[in-house]
């Protein structure tokens, strides 16, 4: 559909059976199919493809992917568990578009999405011994494997190239509505402990999605229909589909509502410009639902500030709205977001367990209101009640401590008489070293304390015999870069300590970083301690402090030279340093992971060095970055490098490699250190 706004009449027949599809339980009544067939020239998604405009995909188009992947499972052996009603599939998809014909898929035969939050091999391998399967990931533009079309008695899908030619599926769907039916289970991040698989029903789904329908509306009107005088709405995303946030507000929520998304998310500043940039250009405003994370890396400087590209008088804003969520947004960054981006920051504060909980404009106010129907008691715990919970008429006990506000008026419009509060931190937690109490929190506030700290996590490392570890975020411009500095900060910090905890409590192994490394969701995971402290289980690391990238074909790593790098052994006993080849190997282990239109370099096709140059030599404890960029030129494909630090330039160069590519995921050492070549000394 090439015009950019839908016409009147599609505007009439939207509404005309607006109660039946959308107002009921949207997603048992299937009114996603409903509008389909009203309307089936509309858009139900904007495919984005690497170098190409984006193209409207229809919504006759997602109904014929999604017969597509009924008849992958009609075509199932009769005895496989995964073809009865009830089946148990794991669903990892890296587009939005895979992640919603599979979904929808499943849910119209009446079985439940298993969505893991990684696709690491082990949490993909533990999941599928109690499941009946694992959906294949789809091609780009969401057909099952090989090519849309007829499903052969041998189980291969025949190519038609068309998806005219795509047979209704054998297996009836699943029309009976049943709010109590278990639509999903969803793994927890492990940010407050061991991940969590938790259940989620269709009523719980469609409880929150209504609340977000009545308090943030998509469309124009009060009949969720979008006016032919105003501009369409497009949801745009930054965050993964595969958590509960995600999953709600980037793709149920204009499923279930008639409103277009685009197939993938924007993780870059780049690609989030311009996919807007050329919606707008379309005549479409657009909802981006980001992070904290994300929202963090917006530009910085004046000439980007505004990703947006909207002008102050624009009449019209290019983006609705853009919500957050994942951890509470530091005020600085909330109003640089809200200004590079020209339009309201919504903050949602919430989880996996309980949905979401309250929410925040900080241009507005620092406080948190709770969501229409959701219950808050604030002693003797800190505590919520709502119907998005599995058990909503009982009391669901946060992690966090909070505390309400002077009761005041409700202002006009106010949809919840409970009252604003204001979040104080996570509650105390307690860890047992050398059989002694510690509270972590306390250690946290103690640092949190001293001038040249932000912020700190403190946590007890297993294989260290549980001494604790803490990563403090810092100002760049305070962090130790040598080490006499760090060792003098450290110093300063434990002593900061001594004076009101034991010598047990007094974490032993130190990160210096400029933000917490989060994931997509904004959460501080297991992961992220994982590979901040992967240099002390094997010495042939940097110790890796973070990265930064503008896009796949770029790649910024931080870190330092531990002194126990295997490496520095032999070179040389008066003052040990980093070979040479062991900077040319960190930039080629960086270089790996860089993708440009979605193809990397092929080991196998090195050539040879280019412009290699060693500056100033790279010694132990100190700081530096490392940055790494993927070029296509007429030779083929080349990785550009460069590692600096306060001292200047240590090393720079070119990695040359054949025109031959693959896109084959490439693992690396600094991600995956156990499959790390060790160099020969220089």
């Amino acid at each position: 559909m090439s015009d950019a706004r839908q016409p009147a009449s599609l505007a009439t027949a939207r509404s005309t059976e607006q109660d039946a599809a959308l107002r009921a339980t949207s997603l048992i009544h299937q009114g996603w199919r409903h509008l389909a067939r009203l309307a089936p020239e509309a858009p139900a998604c904007w495919l984005a493809s690497p170098g190409q405009p984006l193209r409207p995909l229809s919504r006759a188009e997602l109904m014929a992917r999604v017969d597509a992947w009924h008849q992958w499972l009609d075509n199932l052996p009769a005895a496989h568990d995964g073809r009865r009603p009830g089946a148990r599939w794991v669903l990892f998809q890296p587009t939005t578009l895979g992640a919603c014909v599979q979904l929808l898929a499943l849910w119209e035969r009446g079985m439940l999405a298993v969505l893991p939050g990684d696709d690491r091999p082990e949490t993909l391998a533990r999941l599928a011994e109690s499941c009946d399967g694992k959906l294949p990931e789809t091609s780009a533009a969401g057909w099952p494997p090989e090519q849309p079309g007829t499903v052969s008695s041998t189980g291969s899908t025949a190519s038609t190239g068309a998806a005219s030619s795509v047979a209704a599926p054998n297996t009836p769907f699943e029309i009976t509505p049943d709010g109590a039916r278990l639509a999903l289970e969803l793994c927890t991040s492990g940010s407050t402990g061991e991940p969590l698989r938790i259940a989620k029903r269709f009523d719980q789904l469609e409880a929150e999605l209504a609340v977000h329908r009545t308090l943030w509306p998509l469309a124009t009107d009060a009949s969720g229909t979008d006016s032919a005088s105003e501009p369409s709405t497009v949801s745009l995303s930054q965050v993964s589909h595969q958590h509960i946030y995600g999953l709600l507000v980037s793709l149920l929520r204009p499923l279930s509502e008639g409103v277009p998304f685009l197939s993938e998310a924007c993780h870059y500043p780049e690609q989030l410009a311009a996919a807007i940039a050329q919606l707008s250009g379309l005549g479409h405003r657009c909802q981006l639902v980001s992070s904290p994370a994300q929202l963090a890396r917006l530009p910085q400087t004046s000439d980007e500030s505004r990703v947006a590209g909207q002008a102050q008088d624009q009449e019209q804003a290019q983006l609705l709205r853009v919500f957050s969520s994942g951890a509470p947004l530091p005020a600085e960054a909330a109003r640089h977001a809200e200004n590079c981006l020209q339009a309201p920051v919504i903050e949602i504060y919430g989880s996996t367990e309980t949905g979401g909980i309250a929410h925040r404009r900080q241009h507005e106010t620092p406080h948190w209101t709770p969501l229409p129907e959701v219950e808050l008691r604030f002693s003797p715990d800190f505590a919520v009640r709502s119907p998005f919970l599995e058990q909503p008429d009982q009391w669901w006990q946060q992690a966090d401590n909070a505390a309400p506000l002077t009761p005041e008026p409700p202002s006009q419009g106010e949809q919840n008489n409970a009252p604003r509060f204001q979040l104080l931190g996570r509650s105390d937690r307690l860890v047992k070293l050398a059989g002694k109490r510690v509270s972590l929190s306390a250690v946290e506030r103690c640092l949190s304390a001293q001038a040249e700290v932000l912020e700190v996590r403190c946590l007890p490392m297993p294989t260290r015999d549980h001494r604790l570890g803490a990563v403090v975020v810092m100002e760049e411009s305070t962090l130790p870069q040598d080490h006499a500095s760090r060792r003098d900060l450290i110093a300063r910090l434990r002593r900061a300590l001594m004076p009101g905890f034991e010598r047990i409590a007094l974490p032993r192994y130190w990160r210096f970083v400029t933000r917490l490394p989060l994931n997509a969701q904004g959460k501080f995971t297991a992961d992220s301690v994982a590979r901040l402290f992967a240099d002390l289980d094997d010495h042939r690391l940097p110790r890796w402090l973070g990265e930064t990238s503008s896009g796949p074909q770029q790649l910024t790593l931080e870190a330092e030279v531990p002194d126990s790098l295997c490496y520095l052994e032999g070179h040389f006993a008066a003052q040990p340093l980093v070979p040479g080849v062991v900077m040319l190997k960190w930039a080629r282990d960086l270089g790996r992971r860089l993708r440009l239109a979605g193809v990397g370099v092929q080991e196998s096709r090195f050539q040879r060095l280019e412009r290699i140059k060693f500056s100033n030599l790279l010694l132990p404890g100190m700081r530096f970055t490392l940055a790494a960029t993927l070029v296509a030129d007429s030779h083929g494909l080349r990785v550009d490098f460069r590692l600096e630090s306060r001292a200047g330039l240590h090393a720079s160069g070119r990695l040359r490699y054949g025109a031959e590519t693959d896109d084959t995921p490439l693992s690396s050492p600094l991600s995956s250190p156990q499959t790390t070549p060790t160099p020969e000394a220089s």
